[in-house]
């Protein structure tokens, strides 16, 4: 176990989901920043684990497998971090599956209904080249003119209300946190200050067993890092989070680096996983 003065991020995504980078490329983007702690929480694939696994050990950076997963709430979307996960266990396996399988089916739906609006894509329904993230289709607008941006894909098409909407499929908030725990790892909420409807929930949303909350993200401000830091101390829950970074998909900088945990703060966490 690395620890001092370093710091993690302990949320990264690559193009296993809707990040712009290898797995390997994550890892020596974290390297090259001088990060001492990793962990990718592609969403709802466990694909890029054994691959950035492989590559931190290569750059001696330490590793958590990690996932993010889709589940709901009531009608709320809700995002679990799960870190310190087997990515072997059939119960997580299957529930990545399913819902990566959703994935796949809405982003097939999606590229239908642009190609009704005039906008084929030319996208594979199959294999490791096809769409499971919005982002797939948003970036594939730009790269053909039809969008100024990556992001006006979004509100144009891919946002609720708009063309080519499709609801994504979730699983239960239950299944999220118990797929996890089975993979004997940790489920946090992943994010809590992103929008104001998802930090009001947050009470809500810790009646159920998660075990902590991720106070650090590039979204949060330092008074909200400083204030679910307060809450997890109040409610003796663990705390983790990072960057967020999906690289340069958007064509922005890559967030790697800019939100640092400090070491210590993830001591709990990684005592509790045997890390």
């Amino acid at each position: 176990m690395t620890d001092g003065a370093g710091w993690g991020d302990l949320h990264t995504h690559s193009f296993c989901s809707d990040g712009a980078d290898a797995p390997e490329e994550v890892v020596r983007r974290a390297a090259d920043c001088g990060a001492s702690l990793l962990a990718l929480t592609d969403h709802d694939t466990l694909d890029g684990l054994a691959r950035a696994r492989t590559a931190a050990a290569a750059a001696g950076l330490d590793f958590l497998e990690g996932i993010e997963l889709s589940a709901r709430l009531g009608r709320r979307e809700i995002h679990v971090t799960g870190l310190g996960i087997d990515p072997a266990h059939p119960d997580l396996r299957a529930l990545a599956a399913r819902l990566h399988a959703g994935r796949l089916e809405r982003s097939r739906r999606m590229v239908e209904l642009l190609a009704r609006e005039g906008i084929p894509l030319d996208l594979p329904e199959s294999g490791a080249a096809a769409p499971s993230a919005r982002m797939h289709l948003a970036v594939r607008l730009h790269a053909l003119g039809v969008t100024r941006t990556v992001q006006e894909g979004f509100d144009r098409f891919l946002k609720p209300g708009r063309p080519a909407w499709v609801p994504k499929t979730l699983c239960s908030l239950g299944e999220a946190l118990d797929a996890v725990h089975a993979a004997g790892g940790v489920g946090l909420v992943a994010h809590p200050g992103l929008t104001p409807d998802l930090h009001a929930a947050l009470p809500e949303l810790l009646r159920h067993p998660f075990d902590g909350i991720e106070a650090w993200h590039v979204s949060h401000s330092p008074a909200r890092v400083g204030e679910l830091l307060a809450l997890a101390a109040e409610r003796g829950l663990l705390v983790a989070g990072g960057s967020d970074c999906h690289g340069t998909i958007k064509g922005e900088p890559p967030a790697l680096g800019k939100v640092r945990v400090p070491l210590e703060m993830l001591r709990p966490l990684r005592e509790r996983l045997g890390r």
